[in-house]
C-alpha cells in the first residue's frame, strides 16, 4: 500500500508540474495563468483523454481559456509546444535507457524506433519545410491582395477585411502560443519543470511495478525501460489507455522476460489505476475549478 500512495503522490506533483510549467510558457505570451487552475485544466484534459484519448487537450485549453480568459488559439499553440518539448525529453530518457540497459535494448530500439525514425527523418522534415513555406506564403499574400481582386469579390470590401483581419488574428495568436519558448523568462525554471514531469512519471512507474507481485523485484532501471513502452503506448491513439497495456504487457515480455500472463497482469493494473485515478482526480478538478469560475463571474458582477 505504502508503493502505492507514494505513486499515486508522485504522479499528482508530476501533473502540477505540468500545469505550472504551462503558466510558464504563456507568460511571455501575455496570458499568464493560475498554478493551481492551471493544474485543474490538466487534470481535466486527463479524464477526457480516458474516453477519447487526444480530445483532452482540447478541453484543456477551453477550460484555461474560460478561467483565465485567455484566448484559445494561444493556448492549443502553447499545448503543440509541450508536446514537442515531451518528446524531446523522451528522446533523452530514451537514450538514457539505452545506455543503462544496452544489451536488452538495442535490438529493440534498432528496429522499432532508431530505424523507423531514419526512414521518416526525411519526409517529416520535408513535410515541415513545406509547412512553414505554406504559412509564409498565406502571409505575403494576404498582404499584397489588390484592391481589384477585392472589387471582384461579391462581399463588400469591409465585410472581407474583417474576415481577414479575424483570421490573422487567430494565426497570430497561435503563432504566440507557439513561439512563446523562445521567449522565456525563466528558461532554467522550464528546463527543470520539464524534467522533474518526466523522472516523476519514472518514479511512478517503479512505485507501481514495487507495489504489484509479479513485478515487484524489478529495479529503478528497469522501470525506465518500462515507461518508454508505457510512453510509446501512449502515442497509439486509443482511448481508455488500450495502446499502453498493449506495449506494457508486449515490453515486459520482450524485453524483460515475464511470463505473458504476469505481463498482461501488469498491463492491465496500470492502465485500470491509471484511469481510475484520472476519473477521480479529474472530476474532483472540474467541480473546484467550476467554483473558482463561478467565484470569478461573481466578483466581476459585483464589481
Amino acid at each position: 500500500m505504502g508503493w502505492f500512495t507514494a505513486g499515486i503522490v508522485v504522479m499528482l506533483i508530476s501533473h502540477f508540474l505540468r500545469g505550472w510549467r504551462w503558466n510558464l510558457l504563456l507568460k511571455p505570451a501575455g496570458y499568464p495563468l493560475n498554478p493551481l487552475r492551471a493544474f485543474y485544466a490538466v487534470m481535466i484534459g486527463y479524464l477526457i483523454n480516458v474516453a477519447t484519448s487526444r480530445g483532452g487537450e482540447f478541453v484543456r485549453c477551453a477550460m484555461a481559456a474560460k478561467s483565465e480568459k485567455a484566448p484559445v488559439p494561444t493556448l492549443v499553440g502553447s499545448v503543440v509546444t509541450e508536446r514537442i518539448i515531451d518528446l524531446l525529453v523522451m528522446g533523452l530518457l530514451a537514450m538514457l535507457c539505452l545506455l543503462l540497459q544496452f544489451e536488452q535494448f538495442w535490438g529493440f530500439f534498432d528496429q522499432y524506433l532508431l530505424q523507423p525514425a531514419l526512414n521518416y527523418m526525411v519526409p517529416i522534415l520535408i513535410g515541415m519545410a513545406c509547412s512553414v513555406a505554406v504559412l509564409f506564403w498565406l502571409k505575403n499574400k494576404k498582404k499584397q491582395t489588390s484592391s481589384h481582386t477585392n472589387h471582384d469579390k461579391q462581399t463588400s470590401p469591409q465585410i472581407t477585411g474583417q474576415k481577414s483581419n479575424a483570421k490573422e488574428t487567430i494565426f497570430t495568436k497561435f503563432s504566440g502560443g507557439l513561439q512563446s519558448v523562445f521567449q522565456l523568462e525563466n528558461p532554467v525554471a522550464f528546463i527543470l519543470a520539464s524534467l522533474g514531469i518526466w523522472i516523476g512519471y519514472w518514479l511512478n512507474t517503479y512505485f507501481m511495478l514495487k507495489s504489484l507481485d509479479v513485478t515487484v523485484d524489478f529495479t529503478l532501471v528497469n522501470a525506465l525501460g518500462v515507461l518508454i513502452f508505457s510512453t510509446l503506448g501512449v502515442i497509439v491513439p486509443l482511448p481508455g489507455g488500450a495502446g499502453v497495456w498493449g506495449t506494457l504487457a508486449y515490453g515486459l515480455t520482450l524485453i524483460y522476460g515475464l511470463p505473458q500472463d504476469q505481463a498482461n497482469t501488469f498491463g492491465i493494473y496500470s492502465v485500470a489505476v491509471s484511469n481510475l485515478l484520472m476519473i477521480v482526480f479529474g472530476s474532483i478538478s472540474y467541480l473546484l475549478l467550476y467554483l473558482e469560475i463561478q467565484k470569478a463571474s461573481k466578483h466581476e458582477a459585483e464589481g
